[in-house]
């Protein structure tokens, strides 16, 4: 399936408000949708997540930093737009989320209302300027029966969120939340959980260097170079599986010969 929704929803979108029900305004909440022709992203951080200076990795974090990686949210897959409802079908999810994910999308220019049709709720987005322009999404395959994670490039203009789901089949990672909401989860299944990365950046002369992530310590690194991306999907044809980056159908076009001079 690789049907392309409406050039308007194409670009990345940041989240000023949310409200559930007669729940109060959420209005700190750090949201990015992003958006290419097909294939979509979304990362979600609380803008109280304590300091994780001087931790670089999940061994490091404390019981306290741990439960506030719980509170995060993010998830990616493909999309589709039926008349003014949007619907996003996670391919990959922190939460993993049993529910139909859709609404009722109003769009007023680069401001778009998002309104619960199932469940009763309100988002408002606003484009980010800089994510018009070249739009795309990757996927990176793994065919190796050890190496199962799925992990995937979306690109819209300037911006980019990389996603990569944990290293958990979804059956055990199923058990392991319900242990985690349950209050009896050991400390091997919580960080097993949370090793979900989903990181938000800018791309500057071909490099993706990260500025918000699901993994704390990954902020401030270089995600990737459209460089090293162009050379691996020009050698490898869209319709070969093997280990490797390759341009999902449908969503954009990769911009081979528009990365940084070597």
């Amino acid at each position: 399936m690789t049907n392309r929704i409406p050039s308007n929803y194409v670009g990345v979108w940041k989240r000023s408000k949310l409200r559930r029900g007669a729940s109060p305004w959420d209005l700190t909440t750090r949201v990015f949708w992003l958006q290419t022709p097909y294939w979509h992203a979304d990362i979600r951080i609380p803008a109280d997540r304590p300091d994780f200076s001087g931790v670089c990795s999940l061994k490091e974090c404390s019981p306290e930093q741990l439960q506030a990686l719980l509170q995060q949210e993010a998830f990616c897959g493909f999309t589709t737009v039926e008349d003014d409802v949007c619907r996003w079908l996670r391919q990959i999810d922190y939460r993993l989320r049993e529910t139909d994910d859709f609404g009722q999308m109003r769009f007023t220019g680069n401001d778009v209302e998002e309104i619960g049709i199932a469940t009763d709720y309100y988002e408002l987005w606003h484009k980010l300027p800089d994510s018009v322009g070249q739009s795309f999404a990757l996927e990176r395959i793994q065919n190796s029966g050890d190496e199962h994670q799925q992990a995937y490039l979306c690109v819209a203009g300037g911006y980019f969120i990389y996603s990569r789901n944990r290293g958990m089949w979804t059956s055990p990672a199923v058990r392991a939340r319900r242990k985690i909401e349950g209050g009896t989860a050991s400390r091997a299944e919580i960080e097993a959980f949370v090793d979900f990365e989903s990181s938000f950046g800018t791309i500057e002369e071909g490099i993706g260097r990260i500025e918000m992530s699901t993994l704390p310590w990954r902020e401030g690194e270089i995600a990737f170079d459209l460089n090293d991306l162009a050379m691996e999907i020009a050698s490898v044809p869209s319709a070969t599986v093997r280990k490797g980056w390759r341009l999902i159908p449908g969503s954009g076009e990769f911009p081979l010969s528009n990365v940084r001079a070597a």
